[in-house]
């Protein structure tokens, strides 16, 4: 008994502090947080939800730089048709697209704040009643090649996340 209690000790001293267990289903991060931290916060989560955000943090790894600091982590759309993750740094916009089917895995794609030209968002109209979507949209207009550019549209942000989503790419984006 001893034993396993000292164990658990070492393990609990190693852990990282920026994470506080609510229940079995909901926590709280403080961020900002780097990748290693964020590894051991995901351990905290449900078996189901966990395994989405392990397929999310294999492309994330080979992307992101050591010393990059996670702003927020969150659910979004950044293709019309694919489930996916938002993930907010100090350095880069990282969107991330789950893949379905039999082989699974994730894409993703890095926005660098240098290239985004303006942000703006949206609480869109929920036509089906209570469906499982979330209404936060977010439109990024980014610089393109001569002078051009692009639109992308995220959508299926959460609500109650829209308001820092926005302060916090708006914020990397003036620096």
């Amino acid at each position: 008994m001893y034993l396993i209690n000292e164990l658990y000790l070492r393990r609990k001293k190693h852990m990282s502090t920026k994470y506080t267990k609510l229940n079995s289903r909901f926590g709280l991060i403080e961020y900002p947080v780097n990748l290693e931290e964020m590894k051991e916060v995901i351990l905290e989560l449900p078996k189901t939800e966990r395994k989405f955000y392990e397929i999310a943090l294999k492309p994330l790894q080979t992307s992101m730089s050591k010393n990059e600091q996670i702003l927020l982590f969150t659910i979004a759309d950044a293709k019309l048709t694919k489930t996916g993750f938002m993930v907010i740094t100090d350095k880069n916009l990282y969107l991330i697209s789950l893949k379905g089917g039999l082989f699974g895995g994730a894409e993703i794609e890095t926005l660098k704040y240098a290239d985004i030209k303006n942000v703006d968002f949206d609480i869109t109209p929920n036509l089906f009643g209570m469906a499982q979507l979330e209404l936060g949209v977010l439109y990024l207009e980014i610089k393109g090649l001569f002078g051009g550019g692009k639109k992308r549209t995220i959508r299926n942000i959460p609500e109650e996340k829209v308001d820092k989503i926005v302060s916090l790419v708006r914020e990397q984006v003036k620096i």
